[in-house]
């Protein structure tokens, strides 16, 4: 039995296949399966990825599934689901680990990558970073030394285009876009943690 329960929720929901909650479309998928079909209506990518090997495998256990051994290959293939999405704009929170790799990637992508200062849990201790790729120099979006959940928030309230979210987890994303009438989109592979995302759009608390 998995003992990372998160709260339980999923037990009180029905965790199959699309499930609608408040302004958005979200489900349990693994990122290695194909991408679903309405994930493609996301305009703009807020995405906290796995920062590590170690990390990824957390991720998986916690989940109950089985470990992956290639963290280049969730790399390559996040930015594969991001090709396929085309959005307009990518915010992806990095780490120390994996922040070079990843702005290499985005490089690619967009004409302009900025990267901001932050932190997660607001802890001062948690230093982690957000980079946005953008082409049109009027998407540009000030996130100097906000914390994590307050860059999210902002970057929800900043928007009117359907905000997307491929490693949804416990979701941030999905909670501010519904707060301010934001339609939203995304996948996570623990049905334990995205059941949280449904308690607290049904609650309105986090």
């Amino acid at each position: 039995m998995n003992k990372w329960g998160y709260g339980g929720y999923a037990e009180q929901y029905d965790m199959r296949g699309l499930i609608k909650v408040g302004t958005g479309e979200v489900m349990v998928h693994d990122i290695f399966g194909p991408l679903p079909e309405f994930m493609r209506k996301a305009e703009v990518i807020f995405c906290d990825p796995p920062c590590s090997q170690g990390n990824l495998q957390s991720f998986y256990t916690k989940a109950d599934k089985e470990l992956l051994n290639f963290f280049k290959g969730f790399q390559k293939r996040l930015f594969e689901c991001i090709d396929e999405i085309k959005p307009k704009e990518v915010f992806i929170e990095l780490f120390k680990s994996n922040r070079d790799a990843f702005m290499v990637e985005l490089l690619k992508r967009f004409k302009n990558v900025d990267i901001s200062a932050s932190t997660y849990y607001h802890k001062a201790s948690n230093v982690c970073w957000i980079a946005h790729g953008y082409n049109e120099p009027n998407r540009a979006l000030d996130l100097h030394g906000l914390d994590e959940q307050d860059a999210i928030e902002k970057i929800c309230a900043n928007g009117t285009e359907c905000i997307g979210d491929l490693c949804m987890g416990r979701g941030l994303v999905g909670f501010y876009a519904n707060k301010v009438g934001r339609q939203f989109v995304g996948t996570e592979l623990n049905e334990n943690r995205l059941a949280v995302l449904l308690r607290r759009i049904e609650t309105g608390k986090l």
